[in-house]
């Protein structure tokens, strides 16, 4: 983590750098909401699986209508069956959290020109991202477990060689979009809403079947046992449902999104990189000789 938010920084530091050279740079921070989709939440999140989200960016204009983003961003998920309405996921009473950071890049389109016309202007992006997530859990003694380590689902047992533990890092497909709206020629609000689909169904430590508690015993912790399967915690008191039963579903992988309001500013003396062109507009120089700020149509201006 500290290496990641390191190499950020001197990016950062590097782009803020060159501000004055840059019309085209923009640095931003969002703050808001985040919440999981996987076995344990499986449509919209109530209050209380939402959890506070940051991040810091920035971005450069390659044209008048796309940009390149990097972004940094620290977010939680969570999820628990006690919130489930159907009764077979309220009896099988897993729970769990995750704090995640995640470093992302994409590309930015924005469907109207605010660089000549407009003061507002909806958006898309997409890219990939790397990120990572440690599900924990608060076992029935009070006790924090991590459980990527105790291997709740087989891994890393003989009986289950087709089960490896999973990765904590790794990659996702990021997408989503927003709206945003110009105050001034250098500062911006908006609002976005970022989706990650990740490769992995362990977000939430939960994807296939059961695992004996006997093979637990016999092979690995005994103790895995007691986080694998927790049905039988007040105020429930279930018989352990036997390896064949599912305890998640594989065949869809989990993902984590986030909802922001955004704040945006233009680090702006010269432009760098000469004209942007390609809707008429940009031109390089000084924003202190004659030409001011932006001379928007009025008609566009909302």
């Amino acid at each position: 983590m500290k290496k990641i938010l390191h190499y950020f920084l001197i990016i950062a530091v590097s782009v803020i750098s060159t501000s004055s050279f840059a019309q085209r740079v923009k640095v931003s921070g969002a703050l808001g909401g985040s919440a999981y989709y996987g076995d344990l939440v499986q449509g919209a999140p109530i209050l209380k699986q939402v959890s506070p989200a940051l991040t810091l960016g920035g971005s450069y204009d390659i044209m008048e209508k796309m940009r390149l983003r990097l972004n940094l961003s620290f977010l939680g998920i969570s999820g628990d069956d006690k919130d489930n309405k159907q009764k077979q996921f309220q009896e099988r009473n897993l729970n769990f959290k995750s704090f995640i950071w995640e470093v992302s890049a994409a590309a930015e389109y924005d469907f109207l020109n605010t660089a000549e016309e407009y003061s507002f202007t909806p958006y898309i992006f997409a890219g990939p991202g790397l990120f990572h997530f440690n599900p924990y859990t608060v076992d029935r003694f009070g006790e924090k477990q991590y459980l990527q380590k105790w291997g709740t689902e087989g891994q890393g047992l003989a009986s289950y060689p087709d089960r490896k533990p999973y990765a904590l890092t790794q990659l996702n497909i990021g997408f989503g979009g927003g709206v945003r709206y110009d105050l001034n020629d250098d500062l911006a609000i908006g609002a976005e809403v970022f989706i990650r689909k990740t490769f992995t169904d362990y977000l939430d430590d939960v994807s296939t079947t059961y695992v004996d508690p006997a093979v637990f015993a016999a092979e690995g912790n005994a103790y895995s046992s007691f986080l694998s399967f927790r049905g039988d915690e007040a105020p429930y008191s279930n018989q352990h449902p036997g390896p064949v039963l599912p305890r998640g579903n594989p065949k869809s992988k989990d993902l984590f999104y986030s909802f922001q309001l955004k704040l945006t500013y233009k680090l702006s003396n010269l432009d760098w990189g000469g004209p942007l062109g390609f809707y008429g507009g940009g031109g390089g120089g000084s924003r202190g000789g004659g030409g001011g700020g932006r001379v928007r149509n009025p008609r566009s201006v909302l």
